[in-house]
């Protein structure tokens, strides 16, 4: 019973919605220039875009040079060993 009430109420809104139909679309007020515009504005984005993703590639490739010549770099100890062994040596 409870079911067909659900069904009942169901298509009853349905049909309502149905028949009341949606509201007319108002019409574009859109300017074509400002189109004109956003699309310029779009292509410009887009230029700042692609040349932001390069400078991200450029700084990434910095980055990793810069990690790699870290990585070579001697370790500390080992200079002040260096340093030791030189002032060791000039009598200091």
């Amino acid at each position: 019973m409870k079911n067909m009430i659900r069904l009942v109420t169901v298509c009853t809104i349905g049909l309502a919605i149905f028949a009341t139909g949606c509201s007319k679309n108002e019409p574009c007020a859109t300017d074509p220039a400002q189109i004109e515009d956003a699309r310029a504005e779009l292509q410009t984005a887009q230029g700042q875009l692609d040349s932001a993703k390069a400078q991200l590639q450029a700084a990434e490739s910095q980055k990793a040079d810069l990690e790699k010549k870290l990585a070579e770099l001697p370790d500390k100890g080992e200079l002040d060993e260096q340093l030791y062994t030189l002032k060791k040596g000039s009598g200091r």
